[in-house]
């Protein structure tokens, strides 16, 4: 068991958004780890909170949207002197979150165009972010941003540079969100969905980029997408997420080989295998992820489990059952106190 201290520690996380529909728990309660150098990806349908828990990490969440609770403590390296501080007592407009965000901890987003400015050239966007964190010339700066570009594989970089963001492909945007997300050399990089729009060879053009960055930088990764493959090339280990709520939590090889919450099952269950029959049916998860204004009570699951059980699944929010070192389930099938409840409602 290693007692290195993560880089990230997220406890009991919320963040809901106060509509006039009513409260939106878009991330109730969770919690996970992220080691210092490693990977963690985190798998669900859209609607799950994958993105605002990315999002509250750097308290980018507007209103109507509140954090409403819990600690995110960040490993800090100033000077070669480590601190563990609670980003949410920072405030979101603070000085000190500014200082964080773009240095110690960047963030990719899901859609470049929606990031980069379309009237502003590449090389103006990225010599911004390097100004805006370096004390040097205008020119150095464009120095810098042709650097980047080049650390990121992209051809004729000084001639990109003279590029808009509209003259570009969407491989190429990417590249250049990358690009400028290593500006003040993260610690800890975020990638919402940074593959999502991108056809299969691009996208493996860009994990493998981002891997190898990963490697020559010494960053930590939250790497949020909806994807398995994905998750499978990228993650070292995975959370699991349904509602706001975070179902499972292991290791990326325990995550393909044996996969413990229901809901996780059947996502794995519904993506085509090597060896399946051809033109055999795909299993699907059934019905539809429920409306965020009205979750159903006990587990948020229940009403598409295919292992539902009345009076226990439907009675209350089971808790989070460690199975063994890393790996944790949130599920009544892994409770003692499934076996009671049962019990008692039989008798």
């Amino acid at each position: 068991m290693t007692t290195e201290q993560p880089l990230l520690q997220i406890k009991d996380l919320r963040t809901h958004f106060f509509t006039e529909n009513g409260v939106v728990r878009a991330v109730d309660g969770v919690s996970f780890d992220i080691p210092v150098g490693k990977t963690l990806g985190v798998l669900g349908e859209s609607g799950c909170g994958k993105s605002v828990t990315g999002y509250s990490i750097l308290q980018l969440i507007n209103a109507p949207g509140r954090i409403v609770g819990g600690q995110i403590l960040f490993e800090r390296d100033s000077n070669g002197r480590k601190e563990v501080v609670d980003l949410l007592k920072y405030g979101a407009r603070g000085e000190d979150i500014r200082r964080i965000r773009g240095n110690e901890i960047a963030m990719i987003f899901q859609e470049p165009m929606t990031s980069l400015n379309p009237v502003l050239t590449v090389g103006d966007q990225l010599a911004e972010a390097v100004l805006v964190r370096q004390k040097v010339s205008k020119r150095s700066a464009l120095d810098r941003a042709a650097e980047l570009l080049d650390k990121v594989r992209l051809p004729q970089a000084r001639e990109l540079l003279t590029k808009y963001p509209h003259q570009l492909s969407g491989g190429m945007r990417q590249r250049v969100m990358i690009a400028m997300a290593l500006t003040g050399h993260p610690r800890l990089l975020i990638a919402d969905e940074p593959t999502t729009a991108l056809d299969v060879t691009t996208e493996a053009q860009i994990l493998e980029l981002m891997r190898s960055l990963q490697e020559e930088f010494g960053m930590a990764i939250l790497f949020i997408t909806h994807d398995l493959g994905v998750i499978a090339e990228m993650a070292e280990s995975v959370v699991v997420m349904y509602l706001g709520k975070v179902v499972e939590k292991t290791d990326i090889h325990t995550l393909f080989a044996d996969p413990k919450h229901p809901y996780t099952q059947a996502l794995l269950e519904s993506i085509p295998k090597i060896g399946h029959k051809q033109g055999g049916p795909l299993r699907t998860i059934e019905g539809m992820v429920p409306s965020p204004f009205d979750i159903p009570s006990g587990c948020p699951f229940h009403p598409r489990c295919t292992h539902f059980m009345p009076d226990v699944c439907d009675a209350a929010v089971p808790a989070e059952t460690p199975l063994d070192e890393a790996h944790t389930v949130r599920c009544y099938l892994y409770s003692q106190q499934a076996e009671g409840d049962a019990h008692a409602n039989r008798a």
